[in-house]
């Protein structure tokens, strides 16, 4: 048996026939239904983001097994891409995703843009019925915005300004709609502020957006852009005094920070790494569980899909905003 399994290359992706490895005891082995494209998929095609040796792309999953214990059942299952040793302070305490020993599918080991994709059954999580494949993907992009939402300590009532409106700022803002008083995004592309106001949440160009803070001192900014821009300190410009400023985008290198503004607001800056355990217990779960909730409005961010021997063509639309993409999955 072989199965096809996206590879970098030197000037971008492509398809290589693998033979699977020997599942490993407490995996499973999961026929890909659906896995979109993250942005932090577009950082390692770029090469801005380091691309692990033996790790293969893609960790918005969803699938359903093939080989496994008996007694798993036949059904779909989004997957939760991180593995951890269980027994570290980290894990001891939900902090799992800071766990020394850890793996992240799509990023350090085996991912999901391929046919099949071997995962730890602590990862599975069954989706609700009347759920398919391509929303079921948006599970793990959600899950970071849950906990993006947890370490922030939103309150009811807040003023939420969120930088950025790619899939990860959207969820952010859908989220944080049903908590708040407000919530503005500042967005590039103009299917980016179609899908906030379809959202109801207010959509800022850019140029808008201290305005915005100025008038609103939002008391949460959350940063979703990362890469090589500035957003940190804009975060920092935008949120009122005594506020919570959460970074939540990828930053390809080293940025430098405006601490004075940090100290003289005294500000409250937290960082948000994937997902965990929250206050309502696993934030994947949580998102996965929120999933027919938001399923009207979650669809319209899936904009384009491919099937897997088109993938090439896939990360050029996700990389290209001019093709109207919001998010591009890949359908095995």
């Amino acid at each position: 048996m072989t199965l096809r399994q996206a590879q970098w290359s030197d000037d971008g992706i492509g398809l290589a026939d693998v033979e699977p490895p020997t599942l490993v005891e407490g995996w499973a082995r999961l026929r890909v239904a659906a896995c979109g494209i993250c942005g932090s998929d577009l950082h390692m095609l770029r090469h801005h983001m380091m691309r692990f040796p033996g790790a293969s792309p893609g960790h918005e999953i969803v699938g359903t097994p093939t080989h496994g214990p008996s007694g798993l059942a036949d059904a779909l299952y989004a997957v939760e891409p991180r593995s951890w040793c269980g027994h570290c302070g980290f894990c001891a305490q939900g902090q799992r995703q800071l766990c020394p020993s850890g793996k992240l599918l799509g990023v350090t080991a085996p991912g999901g843009l391929a046919d099949f994709v071997d995962a730890p059954l602590a990862g599975l999580h069954r989706v609700p019925s009347g759920i398919d494949p391509l929303l079921a993907s948006l599970a793990e992009p959600l899950a970071v915005c849950v906990r993006a939402l947890d370490v922030a300590r939103l309150e009811a009532g807040s003023r939420v300004l969120v930088l950025g409106a790619g899939s990860i700022g959207l969820l952010a803002g859908l989220l944080a709609r049903d908590r708040s008083a407000a919530v503005a995004l500042s967005a590039r592309h103009p299917q980016q502020r179609a899908a906030a106001a379809k959202l109801g949440l207010v959509a800022l160009p850019e140029a808008d957006m201290a305005a915005w803070a100025s008038a609103e001192q939002p008391d949460v900014v959350i940063e979703t852009v990362g890469g090589l821009a500035d957003t940190a300190n804009d975060a920092l410009r935008a949120c009122r005094p005594g506020g919570t400023v959460v970074l939540l985008g990828v930053f390809a290198e080293p940025r430098p920070l405006e601490l004075f503004m940090l100290m003289a607001k005294e500000l409250r800056v937290v960082g948000s790494n994937t997902y965990g355990t929250g206050r309502s217990g696993s934030e994947f779960g949580t998102a996965v569980a929120l999933l027919p909730r938001y399923a009207g409005e979650l669809s319209g961010l899936q904009t384009h899909q491919f099937p897997l021997a088109r993938i090439g063509e896939a990360f050029a639309c996700a990389a290209d905003k001019a093709s109207g993409a919001i998010k591009v999955t890949l359908l095995p």
